[in-house]
């Protein structure tokens, strides 16, 4: 081969190969926004557990749902009129519409209260 040759083949390669190497990195974001996977998914139950940004739903039979939510999750009571974080207490009657992760959570965009 001659230097041209070399040359010319070692530039298509470079330009092959560098964005390859040049891939950009994930932005730092919020645990809440990465939904690795995530799928609709609603379900009702009654809240066993309640913390800050968190909820424990029953939805019978022996089946145990986490939810996480925030300032950005719509909670509404069964009439219709916005609700709070402070209407979302242990017995309360819930349906919850949201993306399931991989870990079994729910990320809530919805919460509606069925029977306080």
């Amino acid at each position: 081969m001659r230097c041209f040759d070399v040359c010319i083949l070692a530039a298509i390669l470079s330009a092959w190969l560098i964005p390859l190497s040049a891939t950009p990195s994930l932005p730092d974001v919020p645990p809440l926004l990465l939904r690795a996977q995530a799928m609709n998914f609603t379900v009702e139950g009654k809240i066993t557990k309640q913390a800050p940004g968190k909820l424990t739903i029953s939805s019978g039979e022996n089946i145990i749902f986490h939810v996480r939510y925030d300032d950005k999750t719509d909670i509404k009571k069964s009439d219709g009129s916005p609700g709070t974080a402070n209407d979302l207490r242990v017995g309360v009657v819930v349906r919850v519409e949201g993306e399931l992760t991989e870990s079994g959570e729910i990320i809530a965009a919805r919460i509606e209260i069925q029977k306080p």
